[in-house]
């Protein structure tokens, strides 16, 4: 992957201006990031499927109990819902311990979060005293909340992807519903407002249609049904990456769509000196490179090599 420093460099040399004489730095570095931007949307490379399940990231005592003499034992429930993804593809058992202070449980630490948890439960034993209650707090997950029917994209939690910034389109969205996954019908808001949005609060089920609302980062998502519990989704995204500020910034970009940044900050840069004809010339080589790029990564694919399926 390539780095803040890379991208600079590459540019400097395209601008024949090794001593940065022509173009502030701080000018530069917010070009490099245009032009990030710019590749990210044109070729629509950075593309994240939000989490359905995760890891557990602490617990939360609800109730202490009363008359532990001593650490009662922890017991967490196995992963209830495996992603399928890396690196615990089958998920992982997290563990925890408890710390007592006058009888009561205090605290409970997560020695280890595991992997493939949705609902997961804690329960405690032994110690000598009962009633300890904690509920486990899990890392970001995209969920359909009770009788709730907007999600906006700015409100989705990205942490889990280092790198990327915001979303700015949805292609599809996939409910979990009685251990089947399945996608919504995506219509036109128009048409979701006129033909589908009918009861505005009194039908709730497992929603099976969905519409977008507004654009780009402030964008949302209607869902209907209105949701009769929580339930899991999966948002295929197209997104932004966040800016490069040092060589330490993620970059999410990934190889051959970075080798067109230089082109696209070089244009950008010429543009501020003024220097037109320089500035199309690096315009049209991004073009060019971009579309190549295209061809290169999306090699055609024949979906069945046995025939008609």
């Amino acid at each position: 992957m390539a780095s803040l420093n890379q991208y600079l460099k590459d540019t400097t040399r395209l601008l024949r201006d090794a001593r940065q004489e022509s173009i502030n730095p701080l000018d530069m570095i917010a070009h490099v990031n245009t032009a990030r931007r710019e590749v990210a949307m044109r070729a629509q490379c950075v593309r994240v499927l939000t989490p359905i399940s995760g890891s557990i990231m602490s617990a939360s005592v609800t109730a202490g109990g009363s008359g532990y003499t001593s650490p009662p034992t922890v017991t967490i429930t196995a992963p209830d819902f495996p992603s399928g993804m890396g690196a615990f593809p089958n998920g992982s058992q997290a563990t925890a311990q408890a710390l007592i202070s006058g009888g009561k449980v205090s605290t409970v630490d997560i020695n280890y979060g595991g992997y493939g948890y949705f609902q997961p439960q804690i329960t405690f034993s032994g110690g000598g005293g009962t009633g300890a209650a904690a509920t486990p707090v899990l890392s970001a997950t995209t969920q359909f909340s009770q009788g709730l029917e907007v999600y906006n994209y700015a409100d989705i939690d990205l942490s889990a992807f280092p790198g990327v910034g915001a979303i700015y389109y949805a292609r599809t969205v996939s409910v979990i519903y009685a251990n089947y996954r399945y996608t919504l019908y995506v219509a036109a808001f128009s048409d979701y407002q006129a033909m589908i949005r009918q009861y505005p609060f009194q039908y709730q089920y497992v929603p099976a249609f969905a519409a977008q609302f507004g654009q780009g980062t402030a964008g949302s998502l209607f869902v209907y049904p209105l949701p009769s519990q929580a339930y899991q989704y999966e948002m295929d995204c197209l997104c932004l990456p966040q800016d490069l500020k040092t060589d330490l910034s993620v970059e999410i970009l990934p190889d051959p769509w970075s080798e067109a940044v230089k082109y696209f900050t070089a244009h950008l840069c010429y543009l501020d000196l003024q220097n037109y004809n320089a500035a199309k010339f690096y315009l049209e080589l991004f073009d060019m490179h971009l579309l190549r790029y295209s061809n290169y990564a999306r090699v055609g694919r024949a979906p069945n090599r046995y025939g008609r399926i």
